[in-house]
This record gives structure tokens, sequence and C-alpha cells, in this order.
């Protein structure tokens, strides 16, 4: 019996065991985030939605305030010009004013009323007379108080749905002489609304429409609603009283649409650009789709790996000795194998060999650095400097090799201790790190002296490197209030016959040039004498 059950556990294996757990564990894990990426994007896109058309009607609220603007200009420059010159001859003035009317293309009409509504002319000729007098409630209004205006949507003698903008006409010497007026076609083609069908409808069953301050529709991609009342409507109360924003509301047709809002300063009208709010649920439903169609092939893929390596753990021991021999040597892939959990003796040969690789790695790595790398400023060290000048000459690679020291810096350590020497000699490494680019180098030479090798430098560009380390350099705050300065020397190897002496003596040469004779300068050796970067 017990030779039975321990057949039975041997035949228990761990690709299975392990397989089994991260299918379970992916498949409820690809179900929560399906679930909470559904509810999170949905909510983000909705979001998102009122704010972008919080945007757009914002923008189109300031094309259609320029429009207007503009409309209202060009009737009060034509009214100045018509009083401008007076004239009787009845020809020229309709000439002018068919003129005015498509030259700018604002409106589908033009017209001239005197005090009492009286349209005297009109563009095009005889549109407005006696018998069909352009004047309502609004315009009357208009005509007594003598300023522009805009009217409201009306029906006009014509039975056209019209908005009429208005400018009062003054002679020169102050005389009141009717108005000069716009008519707008609310449900024909004029400039307004070529603007606003430019990005009326969208693909997605967005839309835009514009209502004045009483919420009288003056725009909608659908004509039939011209002239109507936007009521019942949460939005039409905050353009009202001239604020902007976005809500989810529903539309006439009960709709729950997204709308962002806007007024249009000035004239008080409202632009309200909505969308359909079921996007935002088809739009989160092709996320998922979308999150499916990668998350599926990587799950089978995590799920093969899974299985290989499962296989390759069913001789731990093997595995684990393996390892263990190549901890130390260059043979060691450096990678340690996972182990059964349950085999105890794996399990306690696998902790021991990784804290043995831990502390074997830690003081490689510390004796690594310590080789390589300065304790105090963190950067390279002359060590390193030696190793990789050797190797760039040896290439033949171009380079520039820049020496810098601190000016005064023993006074520094004299004056406010060597606790901010050291702290001044780290700041100077960071200074220097954020001027030379990722290829370059940077090492501490040795008490206030660094050395940075430029790869693939001419002079010109070394000269530039060096005058941007000064400047930061002189610019750095320091705690004492005080501006530090640095020289620096600097010779060139273009692959000729120097030696790592001879170009570290030119450029030591190239900074002792710069420190007698003034400091705070960068100084390039060349032909054998020192000359000054700005020379």
């Amino acid at each position: 019996m017990l030779f039975s059950v321990t057949r039975q556990a041997k035949r228990y294996k761990l690709s299975t065991v392990m397989c089994g757990l991260a299918f379970c564990t992916f498949f409820f894990i690809l179900a929560a985030c399906l679930a909470i990426g559904y509810v999170s994007q949905k909510q983000s896109v909705e979001q998102q939605t009122l704010q972008l058309n919080e945007i757009h009607a914002k923008e189109l609220s300031r094309i259609t305030q320029s429009l207007i603007y503009s409309m209202q200009s060009s009737l009060a420059v034509t009214s100045r010009y018509i009083m401008s010159q007076p004239n009787n001859d009845t020809s020229a003035m309709q000439q002018q004013l068919d003129y005015f009317r498509k030259s700018n293309g604002y409106f589908n009409a033009v017209l001239i009323m005197n005090e009492q509504g009286d349209a005297q002319y009109s563009s095009p000729k005889g549109l407005y007379n006696r018998q069909t007098p352009p004047i309502n409630e609004q315009t009357e209004k208009a005509l007594l108080k003598r300023k522009a205006y805009i009217s409201m949507p009306y029906s006009d003698q014509n039975g056209r749905l019209v908005i009429m903008m208005g400018h009062p006409m003054y002679t020169q010497d102050g005389r009141y002489q009717g108005m000069l007026a716009g008519v707008l076609y609310l449900e024909e083609s004029n400039r307004l609304n070529e603007l606003l069908d430019e990005g009326s409808k969208k693909e997605d069953g967005s839309y835009f429409y514009v209502v004045d301050n009483k919420a009288n529709i003056i725009y909608h991609p659908m004509k039939s609603r011209i002239g109507k009342r936007a009521i019942g409507n949460t939005i039409m109360k905050e353009l009202q009283d001239g604020r902007s924003g976005h809500q989810r509301t529903a539309n006439i047709s009960h709709v729950e649409v997204l709308a962002g809002y806007a007024t249009v300063p000035g004239i008080r009208w409202g632009i309200v650009f909505q969308t359909p709010s079921q996007n935002t649920a088809i739009f989160s439903a092709q996320l998922v789709e979308n999150m499916l169609f990668y998350l599926v092939p990587i799950i089978i893929l995590l799920l093969m790996i899974i299985y290989h390596l499962a296989v390759q753990l069913s001789h731990p021991l093997n595995s684990l000795a393996d390892y263990a021999r190549s901890i130390g040597t260059e043979e060691g892939n450096g990678i340690p194998p996972l182990h059964a959990g349950w085999n105890y003796e794996a399990h306690e040969l696998h902790q021991a060999i990784m804290v043995l690789e831990q502390q074997t790695r830690e003081k490689e790595r510390r004796l690594q650095k310590e080789a390589h790398y300065d304790a105090l400023t963190g950067v390279l060290n002359r060590r390193a400097l030696v190793s990789i000048m050797q190797n760039w000459i040896g290439n033949r690679y171009r380079f520039a090799v820049m020496m810098l020291d601190i000016d005064h810096f023993k006074s520094i350590n004299d004056t406010y201790g060597h606790s901010m020497g050291d702290d001044m000699l780290k700041g100077m490494a960071d200074v220097i790190a954020e001027q030379i680019h990722a290829e370059d180098l940077c090492f501490r030479y040795g008490g206030e002296e660094f050395v940075v090798l430029l790869y693939e430098t001419d002079e010109e560009q070394g000269k530039a490197v060096g005058e941007r380390i000064r400047e930061a350099a002189e610019q750095c705050p320091t705690p004492f209030n005080r501006a530090i300065t640095v020289s620096l020397g600097m010779t060139v190897y273009t692959g000729g016959d120097e030696n790592l002496e001879e170009l570290l003596e030119q450029a030591d040469q190239a900074l002792y040039d710069a420190k007698n004779t003034g400091r705070n300068k960068m100084v390039v050796y060349e032909n054998e004498t020192a000359i000054s970067a700005g020379d």
C-alpha cells in the first residue's frame, strides 16, 4: 500500500501543477482586468469626451464671435462710408448697396431703413419695400434706441426665418438717418451657415447647434429644428447665465448625450457640442476586444514558457549544482535556476547558494567600484582614466582631453572646512555630468582636478563644451554666497603618435597657462604652445 502511494505521488508532474496554477491565475486576472478596464475606460472616455466637447464648443464660440464681429464691423464701416458721401442718385446708392452685399458675402440681403423703418434701398433690389416692411418689434426698439443690434430669429414678410443685424447711420454733423441692416436667412446658405456647416456633423454622431440668449435655435444640422426653442434643457439656463461647462444630459429625443457648451461673448449666443453617450460604451467594448486580441496571445506564450521552465526544473538538484559550479567563473550565465519548493533538500541548497552568490556578487561589485570609481564624487578615477585612454589611443579614436581645476580651492577648505570642500567637489562632478554628452566621460584626477574625455570631438566642439562647463560652474549657487570659478586646459588627439602621458601633459600645460593668465578661462594646447579658447 505504501509502495502504491509513493508511486502515485511520483506521477504528479511539476509541469502540470505550474501550468494549472498559471492558467487559473491568468484567467482570473484577465477577467478582473477586463471588467475593471471596461468600467474605468468608460468613465475615462466619458470624462474626456465631455472635456473635449467643451473645448470644441469654446473654439466654435471664438470663431463665431470673430465672424459676428466682422459682420458688425463691416456694417459700421459701410454706414459711415455711405453717410460720408451724400448722394441723391438712387442708382448709385443701389450700386453701393449691391457691391457691399456681394463683396463680403456675409449677408443674404442688405437694406437701408429710415427712422420710421421704411426700406429705402435693398439688395437684392426690390426685396423689401413699403408693401413688405422688414421691421418687427425688435427692429422698432433698435430704431428708437439708435444703437447696433442683433435680432432674435423671426419670420419676415417674405416668409423666411431670418436674423437681422443693424447699425445706426449718422451724418457727419450727428443727425440720425436710420439704419443699415444685414439680413441672414437661417435656412439658406450664407457665410455663417457655411462656417458652421464645415464641422457640424461627425461620423460618430456628434454635432453642435447654436442658440440665442432666449434659447431660440439659430443653427442646427437638422434644418427643421432652426427657429424652435430648446426648452426643458438645463444647459440653456447655464448659457443664459453666461456660463460654459459640460454635463451629461438628454436631448429632445430623450437620448443621453455628453454635452459641452460655451457662450459667445458680446452677443450672448450659446453653442452646444454633444456626443451620444452610447459611444463611450462602444469605444470601451472595442478597447476590451483589443485587450483580448493582444493579451490572449501573450498569455498563451507565457503558459508555453512556464511549461518549458517546469520541464527544465524536473531535476533541480542538478541544475543547482551546475549553477553553484558556475558562480565566480566566466562561463557562468549568472541566471539562478528555479527549484521545487516542496523539495526540502533542493530548497535549502537553493537558499544557501543564493546567499553565497549574493555575497560574492556584492563583494565583486564593491571591489569593481572601488577599483574604477572615486569614492567621494562617484565619477571614474585615475585608474579608469589610464585604462580608457590607452584603449582609445590604441583604436585611434579622435577625442579631446580636458583638464579642469577649481580656482582657489584651498581657500575654500581653509575658510569653510574640508566638509564644504568635499561638497564643492561633488557639486562640480554633477555640473560636469550635466554639460557633457552620454558618450563622454568624467574622471577625478586628484585633489580638485578633473579630467573629461570628449569622444569624437574636435577643437571647436571641445571649446564649446568647456565654455558650458565654465559658465555652469560660475552660475552654480553655493552655500557661502560666493561664486566659484574653474580653469580648463584642453588638447585634442586626432589619431597621431602621442601617448597617454603626452596628452595628459599637454592638457596640464594648457591648464597651467589658464591659471597663470587670470583663471576662470579655458586654454587649448596647440603647436606646443597653449592658446586661450577665446583667442
